[in-house]
């Protein structure tokens, strides 16, 4: 385990420097947050995840060439509910699944709208896994969300939250 966190540690300082020096994302880089945003939801909390995910939003927070825009407001109160025992993971897969959604669709990486709603698809599958894993984690903010994407209301939220970036208003 030492020797994983020592490689991942390496991984993100090697990372750190080469956008520091304003170059773009290596393509094996942004297949790797692709495969990890896939690999998360469906295991979010297997004994890798918690390295998985630090890599991943470390990766996130530092690329010059993936842009995103966290929205706040009543789509995000649940999954920063104090009260959410596993908001640090929510928030987390909110952000890897808006970056592989903008990695995966370069054609609408610019879709402030279709980004959020994929990232809240996908850490809705995360909270699926972690209820599916620890069923005393349900919380009602949550399944209100699910309730809102199983009844194709979501991308109805998304648009009126106007989670958009102030030059397109």
């Amino acid at each position: 385990m030492k020797k994983i966190n020592l490689i991942l540690a390496l991984l993100v300082v090697g990372l750190a420097a080469q956008f520091a020096l304003g170059q773009k994302s290596k393509p094996e880089d942004l297949q790797m947050l692709v495969k990890a945003a896939r690999f998360l939801e469906a295991k979010p909390l297997d004994k890798n995840a918690k390295d998985v995910r630090a890599w991943a939003v470390a990766f996130l927070i530092e690329a010059k060439d993936v842009h995103l825009l966290i929205c706040g407001g009543e789509l995000m109160e649940p999954v920063l509910d104090k009260k959410n025992k596993y908001s640090t993971e929510l928030i987390g897969q909110y952000l890897i699944g808006m970056g592989a959604f903008k990695i995966e669709n370069a054609d609408k990486a610019d879709d402030e709208n279709a980004a959020q709603l994929a990232g809240l698809e996908s850490l809705l599958k995360v909270y699926e896994q972690i209820l599916a894993e620890k069923p005393k984690a349900r919380h009602d903010g949550m399944d209100a969300l699910l309730a809102k994407r199983n009844q194709n209301q979501l991308r109805d939220a998304v648009i009126a939250a106007a989670c958009t970036k102030k030059s397109d208003k």
